[in-house]
């Protein structure tokens, strides 16, 4: 068995230890350790990092008492300086002490329980048993976990019996079977069972912010940041506002109204800009009928996008009454168009299906168009008269 002394003193940064046992595994080194201030994955957390004798430890676990560190290297010595990365830790310390009051708020509100708890480098989550929760419980959670922080508990913890544990406030009984029981609480405000590590006192949480509610399995998966993540969250989200604010030239409270302008003005020159391009489309439409010798029509241009070919072929076929054979492509995007509603007998995407890797292009289409797109305007080129060849 490991002593573990993260639960004497969560706080411990450094520690003194023996080793036990070393074992080499697939190229891997794990270290047993007589007593360890690291905290083993486990309960939602994860493991802690840092150092043994100067070798990164990259992740802790728990099988049947015994710690096992897992490290970049092999240990020489049988004493061993053991160091955390106390920043991660307390970083852990104030998600998961702040998962305890929402889940015991969410509990005292709503009678709601947590049936999933998940800290992960960038966010954390709990999955609870409510489905829908709207925006007011939302806010209401938010406001009452901020107002717990704010009177500055005590958290204690507690390892007793099963039996015993049955005297305390548990928001979830413990299953029988369990000898020793640990217990977390933070009074009229959370109890609960937890192998995590946690601050002495909820003002160390420093602040409760959740980020996203969202339906998951017939709960409500709740996304939340606590303490220095959710001061970096502000600090990097008030500095895009204050940017944003000076970008609108306008104060920060006005920029949703600045935006709202600024989209209905870029949707209305977006309309203005597509009449004009078909405007335009219609004007090209006549100078292709004016010049043509047939109705098979092959044209290629250097200075206009796949999206204007497109459009011009809309308007010759929704505004000419003839019938035609179109092969248009644009050297801009290296695409080109394939229409054809006058001979029956040509299909548009076999064609294609059959020639078009021979020109280095790719692309296919049905029986009445097709599309494809090529590396160089060579190739674009080459394919064009061949599909002109083939239907002339």
């Amino acid at each position: 068995m490991t002593e573990k002394l993260f639960y004497k003193d969560a706080y411990l940064k450094e520690c003194r230890s023996k080793i036990v046992r070393i074992l080499e595994e697939d190229d891997k080194i794990k270290v047993v350790l007589d007593k360890t201030i690291f905290y083993p994955e486990g309960g939602g957390q994860p493991s802690d990092t840092g150092t043994i004798d100067g070798l990164k430890v990259n992740y802790v676990y728990e099988d049947n008492g015994v710690i096992y560190h897992c490290i970049e290297g092999k240990p020489k010595n049988k004493c061993v300086t053991c160091k955390i990365d106390f920043k991660k830790r307390f970083d852990y310390m104030q998600q998961h002490s702040g998962e305890h009051l929402l889940s015991g708020v969410i509990f005292t509100l709503f009678n709601g329980n947590n049936r999933g708890f998940h800290l992960g480098e960038d966010h954390v989550t709990v999955d609870i048993d409510i489905e829908p929760m709207d925006e007011n419980m939302i806010n209401r959670i938010e406001n009452l976990v901020n107002e717990c922080i704010y009177k500055n508990r005590t958290i204690k913890t507690y390892v007793v019996s099963r039996k015993e544990s049955l005297k305390f406030p548990l928001r979830k009984q413990v299953k029988e079977g369990v000898e020793n029981v640990r217990i977390v609480q933070a009074l009229n405000m959370d109890c609960c069972a937890c192998c995590g590590t946690h601050v002495l006192r909820t003002g160390e949480i420093g602040i409760f912010k959740i980020l996203k509610a969202e339906k998951y399995k017939k709960m409500t998966r709740i996304y939340f940041k606590c303490g220095n993540r959710a001061l970096a969250d502000f600090q990097k989200e008030h500095k895009i506002i204050m940017d944003l604010s000076k970008d609108f030239s306008t104060e920060i409270f006005h920029i949703e109204d600045r935006v709202n302008f600024e989209k209905n003005e870029i949707k209305e020159l977006l309309t203005e800009n597509k009449d004009m391009k078909k405007t335009l489309a219609r004007y090209e439409v006549k100078n292709i009928i004016k010049d043509k010798t047939s109705n098979i029509i092959l044209k290629g241009y250097d200075d206009k996008k796949f999206e204007e070919i497109k459009l011009i072929a809309s308007v010759i076929l929704d505004e000419e009454s003839e019938k035609y054979i179109l092969i248009l492509y644009s050297n801009i995007d290296k695409r080109i168009l394939f229409i054809n509603n006058l001979k029956n007998e040509i299909n548009c995407g076999k064609l294609f299906k059959d020639n078009i890797k021979s020109f280095n292009g790719k692309g296919g289409g049905n029986a009445y168009q097709a599309q494809g797109i090529f590396l160089n305007n060579n190739d674009i080129a080459s394919f064009s008269n061949f599909l002109y060849s083939k239907v002339v």
